[in-house]
């Protein structure tokens, strides 16, 4: 710890007045400094990200693994940083990170979470459905329509909602629907920029959701999933400007992978033909059809089962 900090960290004790040598756990801007530090170090290897003490490395072959771990344990150890290795893992395939298995160009909840979730209890009061909602949205990228799904449970949080809930058929529908697809092996597949995309959308009078999607081996693949509510004024809006507000917040969730490069929107609503001709007298979709205008894309109608 810098010494002109030391002072702020002082406190009393029958021993006298003392304050930190180093940076305690529990400090507000410990975190943050931990991880600038982490960035500052490690942030320009290409092949290494970094979430504070968790640090992975990736490789396309075992000549170039060795190289990248030795040139990450050389900035480690310049920075002063030193690593424990009974917490090292070298040369795998598959790896769990940050709760997620990660490995061969595919991305699936870490097992041992999902046995959690599968042993979770049913919430009584509004401040257990919040911290299981904490766990469960946590994975909600492995989640079709999560937002639609959850949202029996998300009205159980609302300040007009008492502290012992109230539990509904549709609650105990949306516990058990949750529960299924997370635990039922759900993966992805991690998103090639080399490859082309595919983003499907719907909407209902609950909630809007996206996926991006990509080929492998002649099937498409999810390689994410978006979704969330409507807002109390969104839920009155036509069906059509319900099926675009979807096609906006795909393209604004997945803009990373689709900027500068074409690819497809496959929508289940067909009069959405007209997004890349702006022939609408709608000022709302119009509006909208102007801000996919950086995008190069085409659209596609197809048939698609709303799941809520």
């Amino acid at each position: 710890m810098h010494e002109d900090s030391k002072a702020y960290t002082a406190f009393q004790t029958t021993q006298g007045l003392m304050e930190f040598n180093y940076t305690p756990l529990g400090l507000s801007t410990a975190a943050c400094t931990f991880q600038r530090a982490m960035l500052d170090t490690l942030g320009k290897l290409p092949f290494v990200v970094s979430y504070f003490d968790d640090v992975l490395m990736f490789s396309k072959s075992w000549e170039e693994h060795l190289e990248h771990i030795e040139k990450t344990l050389s900035a480690l150890r310049e920075a002063g940083f030193t690593v424990k290795p009974s917490k090292t893992i070298v040369g795998c395939e598959h790896i769990n990170f940050l709760g997620h298995i990660v490995g061969k160009g595919q991305l699936e909840p870490d097992e041992n979470k999902t046995e959690k979730i599968r042993n979770l209890r049913v919430p009584t009061t509004k401040k257990e459905v919040r911290s299981v909602l904490g766990l469960l949205n946590y994975y909600r990228r492995f989640v079709h329509n999560f937002s639609a799904i959850a949202q029996p449970l998300t009205e159980l949080t609302k300040k007009s909602s008492p502290n012992k809930i109230v539990w509904t058929p549709e609650c105990q529908e949306s516990w058990d629907a949750i529960k299924k697809c997370l635990t039922s092996e759900p993966i992805l597949k991690v998103a090639d920029l080399s490859k082309p995309f595919v983003v499907q959308t719907d909407a209902s009078n609950k909630a809007i959701a996206g996926t991006l999607l990509q080929q492998h081996e002649g099937t498409l693949h999810p390689c994410f999933y978006a979704s969330r509510t409507l807002k109390d004024r969104e839920r009155n809006y036509a069906i059509i400007e319900l099926e675009m507000l979807a096609i906006i917040f795909a393209l604004d969730k997945f803009s990373k992978y689709l900027l500068m490069k074409p690819f497809l929107i496959q929508t289940d609503h067909a009069p959405l033909s007209f997004l890349k001709e702006n022939k609408s007298k709608n000022a709302r979709l119009t509006r909208w059809a102007l801000a996919t205008q950086q995008y190069s894309f085409s659209v596609q109608h197809i048939r698609v089962q709303t799941t809520f």
